[in-house]
């Protein structure tokens, strides 16, 4: 399994005190016949809210270029993203930012862009209170 971001227990324990419920972490995603041709990808969280809804949860805590960090951002969303609907799994994918980079790195300019153009779902957490603040859109 991959490594985990360094907010990973942060977004866990902030989606918990929000009233959701992490069910998997390290979710794991296949997409090919033979070992020769299989592709993997492992999603940070899978959650459910005490009203019902599930979502998946990439975590991104964006500490380097905001550019660099954008690109990569966008880059693994679009495959997962793509690995989930060629399987058929319906969930919605949203990645976890810490709010003040949200607000001072992709809420404006090409970042605010780039999530609209592409439809990136954002779920905003404070990292120190560790609290969810803004989901964008509402799951």
């Amino acid at each position: 399994m991959p490594a985990q971001d360094q907010h990973h227990e942060i977004v866990g324990r902030s989606l918990e005190k929000a009233g959701w419920q992490v069910v998997d972490e390290q979710v794991y995603i296949s997409i090919g016949d033979t070992p020769e041709t299989r592709q993997r990808f492992f999603i940070d969280l899978h959650a459910q809210s005490s009203q019902g809804m599930v979502v998946l949860i990439e975590i991104k805590s964006l500490d380097r270029s905001l550019i660099h960090q954008l690109m990569e951002l966008l880059g693994q969303y679009l495959v997962y993203r793509t690995a989930l609907d060629f399987l058929e799994i319906t969930l919605p994918l949203y990645v976890a930012v810490p709010h003040s980079v949200y607000l001072y790195g992709l809420g404006y300019g090409i970042g605010e862009l780039i999530l609209e153009r592409y439809q990136v779902p954002v779920v905003t957490y404070d990292p120190v209170l560790e609290v969810i603040i803004e989901w964008i859109p509402q799951p």
